[in-house]
């Protein structure tokens, strides 16, 4: 259908077209054995042409040293398809300074073509994307279906051009040019391009260029970069045409969308200067009107973009899938990009806080604890790279995964990037694909860490469980469950160490052997409940009358074993006096009078280990009960 109507506005010569010398010169790079002496010889019959040619050449090959100072040297210089080009588009331009269309201002037209396409030359150069010369003639010609409709149809056009002035919007345009002619401007420009023999890609981007979302250019490759060249170029012009209430939105806009193609503000506003500078100069080479405006500095900082900018310029269109969500510190001085970076991070489920640099960011990590940390490797303060060696240098921070974003000049100095600590790294512009994929990476590696940390951290608590499980096995194994007093294996463990203590620094160690008086008479009497009753009245009366140093057990049955360290024999035989009488002064249970008797020991020389010392208070306390029991036994 587009085909159709391009044709029959064809047929009918209702497009602008080359004429004259210009056409000759188109038809004679048609032909396979043309020359370049043939096409040299065809350009310079027109005086005027042959000027504009020559400068332009100087000024599209300005990268070479040497200047072009022939037609010759001009056409050998830029190949027989960009002197094509070059030829249609001062053509072009030359013939359509103006028109019938009433609406249609062909200078403002032109103007805003040729600032399109200096923007868009600049952006490519050293970029390795596109050849600065081609990339200059689509962006003159690239909205050259404006120029068509307003030639084809003067009077509908200028109708149409009004009712969308009253909405301000470029789809309302489209619109209304479908409904009336068939196609729309961007079509029409596709069908001109085409049919003048420019690249298919080139058609394509033109097609395209004024909502990139609707190609199916793969995001990242040299098609996709031309096109958004285009686009922010294109935008540009028109910010830079605009009025000054309009400027302040589209601004915001070409921010934005300059992120997509790793243009920070700065390098934007390097940019952008330098085509104004340069479509000044140009616009006398094309004899058309430019305008003066503010260094772009100055407009660009006065309308930073707001999340709502964004979104409205197409991040919400790209998506990040996510089943992990991360905590994500973006650090960067660019405020577009590190905003645009935040929002597409936010939209995918990831937590994100900003920061401008990298002192700042240092200090933000403590309190976030982030997971992962995309930064900037140029800023001002402290950069990337600085940032990245400060973030290693602590221990607790190490395991923090860290990308370095660069530009793709900048990947010769990789080495330096990881051997600062950085796990990967992004180019600019970022590539939503890439950063996707190395998201998804990172989630992995973190959700793996969080899984590791948290086995550990069971692993911990089982093992805490375990030793106070083993302890409490251990007291039990060490306590006598009735009277709760350490129990007869304790107390030889607890002996034998104050024996070892005692032989080595030459002090004192007693022990006390204690035996319930007539205990089976109590059990046979009143029951074993009222004898278990005794033992612990006994045990507790032992215990809360024993020095802190003193090691009170239940030693088997009725008997009881003291351990005294630092006690000699006298002091041991009246510590033992007073533990009998308290006992037997003691309400041991409904009145029941119990009484105890105590062998008393203490280390000697003639003692040779810690058992003779048991031995000897047993036999002392074997004494005390032959004697008549109640008493204490010692030397």
């Amino acid at each position: 259908m587009v085909n159709t109507k391009f044709e029959a506005l064809k047929a009918k010569d209702h497009l602008p077209s080359p004429k004259g010398v210009a056409l000759k010169i188109i038809q004679l790079t048609l032909r396979e054995d043309v020359t370049n002496h043939e096409i040299a010889q065809a350009i310079k019959t027109d005086p005027a042409l042959s000027g504009r040619i020559l400068k332009m050449a100087n000024v599209l090959m300005s990268y070479q040293t040497r200047p072009i100072a022939s037609i010759t040297d001009a056409v050998m210089t830029l190949g027989l398809r960009t002197v094509r080009n070059v030829v249609l588009g001062l053509s072009l331009v030359e013939g359509s300074r103006e028109g019938a269309c009433r609406k249609f201002d062909y200078q403002n037209f032109w103007s805003r073509s040729l600032l399109t396409a200096i923007a868009a030359k600049n952006m490519v150069i050293g970029s390795g994307m596109g050849a600065p010369e081609e990339i200059f003639i689509l962006g003159l010609l690239g909205q050259i279906g404006s120029l068509g409709l307003a030639t084809a149809y003067p009077e509908e056009y200028s109708s149409i051009l009004s009712k969308a002035a009253a909405t301000h919007t470029d789809i309302e345009l489209i619109d209304l040019e479908r409904t009336e002619f068939g196609l729309d401007h961007n079509q029409l420009t596709k069908e001109m391009l085409a049919d003048w023999g420019l690249p298919q890609v080139f058609q394509m981007v033109a097609l395209h260029q004024e909502n990139p979302a609707l190609s199916e250019f793969a995001e990242g490759n040299r098609n996709w970069y031309l096109l958004n060249v285009l686009h922010v170029a294109n935008h540009f012009s028109w910010m830079c045409l605009s009025h000054e209430h309009q400027r302040h939105k589209m601004v915001q806009k070409l921010i934005v969308i300059s992120t997509r193609l790793g243009l920070e503000v700065n390098k934007l506003t390097e940019l952008g200067d330098k085509a104004v500078q340069e479509w000044r100069e140009w616009s006398k080479l094309f004899g058309i009107h430019s305008a003066e405006m503010s260094p772009l500095k100055q407009i660009l900082q006065a309308s930073a973009p707001t999340e709502f900018e964004i979104l409205d310029a197409g991040v919400s269109e790209i998506g990040l899938e996510t089943s992990y969500a991360l905590r994500i510190l973006l650090v960067d001085d660019d405020y577009a990009t590190s905003l645009m970076l935040r929002l597409l991070l936010t939209k995918a489920g990831h937590e994100v806080a900003t920061a401008g640099n990298g002192v700042e960011a240092l200090s933000m990590i403590g309190k976030f604890m982030p997971q992962l940390i995309i930064t900037d490797w140029h800023m001002p303060e402290m950069d990337g790279i600085e940032f990245c060696r400060e973030l290693r240098r602590n221990q607790l921070w190490r395991n923090i995964h860290l990308f370095v974003m660069m530009a793709q000049e900048s990947t010769d100095n990789l080495e330096g990037v990881f051997e600062a600590g950085a796990t990967d790294y992004l180019t600019k512009p970022i590539n939503s694909k890439v950063l996707g994929a190395k998201l998804f990476s990172a989630q992995r590696m973190v959700q793996l860490q969080e899984e590791l940390n948290l086995e550990h951290k069971q692993l911990r608590i089982i093992a805490a469980e375990l030793a106070a499980s083993n302890h409490r096995l251990e007291q039990m194994a060490l306590t006598d469950v009735l009277t709760e007093l350490p129990n007869r294996r304790h107390a030889n463990e607890y002996l034998e160490q104050q024996w070892a203590m005692a032989d080595r620094g030459g002090r004192p160690l007693s022990c006390m052997m204690i035996d319930v008086d007539s205990f089976k008479n109590v059990n046979d009497t009143y029951g074993h409940k009222v004898g278990d009753e005794v033992l612990k009245r006994v045990a507790q009366i032992l215990r809360s009358s024993a020095r802190k140093q003193d090691l009170v057990c239940r030693y088997g049955g009725e008997e009881f074993l003291v351990i005294c360290p630092d006690a000699d024999a006298e002091q041991v035989y009246q510590y033992a006096e007073r533990l009998r009488q308290k006992v037997a002064a003691g309400n041991i249970h409904m009145n029941l009078v119990v009484t105890i008797s105590i062998g008393v020991s203490t280390k000697e020389p003639t003692l040779l280990n810690a058992e003779m010392l048991l031995q000897l208070a047993d036999k002392r306390l074997y004494i005390g009960k032959k004697l008549g029991r109640n008493r204490t036994v010692g030397n």
